[in-house]
């Protein structure tokens, strides 16, 4: 059985889908940051902790399942990034993750099909194309290994199995704190040679620009409906316009967040966002709270999930300080 850092690359992301502000965000940062300094029975009580209060963070579930891996408990692992994954399916990260631990029990076709989906989501993932290279070199290793049990003699299968040993063995999996490519907290995102890798957790103001002004719609529900006619038209400014500066990705620069965004935008040939039943609730004068229905539409992906976005005013314009979904 392959190890982990022999095989595959657990990312350690922030999830788009869940972002935290305020106490919240502190509670992430601080069961990140015991992650990170290895205390994973504590990391783990603060989680679970959280979670009995924000039972849909997809933020700290996926920090649950990456301490869950690096304690050993897999099938445990497996159990919440798969939740992620049915409450959040365009996100590529999980489907990578769960392909790492699946392979890191031989379950290599459950692996392939995992990673499959990361790329359908997000076909320039470049983590999960080269995980899938890693899978396939690990699936030949083997096929070749039986072809010698069969017929020791035959030098053709000796020659590619040595050859597939060796770029397999190759490659050093040493842990970065700023890869977001294995099994190490970044400050979460989501997301195993196939290695892990943790980026560092960003403080509040870093590399934060100003987002460009925004258009000042009428009423809350227009400025949902304006957030969701940017994305559809693959508006990349006009989207982010309707960010605060405040909006803190958890563990990840607001720069990086901005940069994935735009190329998950980007990306896709086609985008249709839909909002339904759209609710407003004030919480105080200058922050409020929509809720709706959501329908995202792509040529790549298509589906319908709850959305909550938290907004403050500030200049005159109602700007989304945190999003949540499920």
């Amino acid at each position: 059985m392959p190890s982990l850092q022999s095989f595959a690359r657990l990312v350690a992301v922030v999830l788009c889908l869940s972002f935290s502000a305020g106490l919240h965000a502190d509670d992430v940062q601080d069961i990140n940051q015991l992650f990170r300094k290895g205390d994973l029975n504590t990391a783990l009580t603060r989680a679970n902790q959280f979670l009995a209060k924000n039972p849909k963070d997809a933020q700290v579930r996926f920090l649950k399942g990456l301490i869950l891996a690096d304690l050993g408990k897999s099938a445990d692992a497996i159990q919440v990034f798969t939740g992620i994954t049915e409450d959040y399916p365009e996100l590529p990260e999980p489907y990578n993750n769960l392909a790492v631990l699946y392979a890191a029990e031989g379950k290599y076709e459950a692996a392939k099909n995992a990673l499959e989906m990361a790329i359908r989501t997000h076909p320039s993932y470049a983590t999960a194309h080269e995980n899938l290279g890693d899978l396939y070199a690990r699936m030949a290793s083997q096929a070749y290994d039986k072809a010698l049990q069969i017929d020791n003699s035959n030098k053709t299968a000796q020659t590619k199995l040595a050859l597939i040993k060796d770029i397999v063995s190759g490659k050093p999996q040493a842990r970065s704190a700023a890869a977001p490519q294995t099994a190490r907290p970044a400050p979460v995102t989501t997301k195993p040679a196939l290695a892990t890798v943790a980026a560092k957790p960003a403080t509040a103001a870093e590399n934060k620009p100003a987002p460009a002004p925004a258009a000042k719609p009428a009423n809350l529900v227009e400025v949902a409906q304006s957030w969701a006619k940017a994305w559809s038209n693959k508006d990349v400014d006009g989207y982010l316009a309707h960010y605060s500066p405040d909006f803190m990705p958890a563990s990840m620069s607001y720069t990086r967040w901005a940069e994935e965004r735009r190329e998950r935008i980007l990306d896709a040939k086609r985008i249709k966002v839909t909002l339904r039943n759209i609710q407003v609730k004030r919480i105080s004068p200058e922050r409020a709270e929509v809720s709706f229905k959501q329908t995202y539409q792509s040529d790549r992906f298509n589906s319908t999930s709850s959305k909550t976005l938290e907004l403050v005013l500030a200049d005159g314009k109602w700007l989304i300080v945190r999003e949540s979904g499920r």
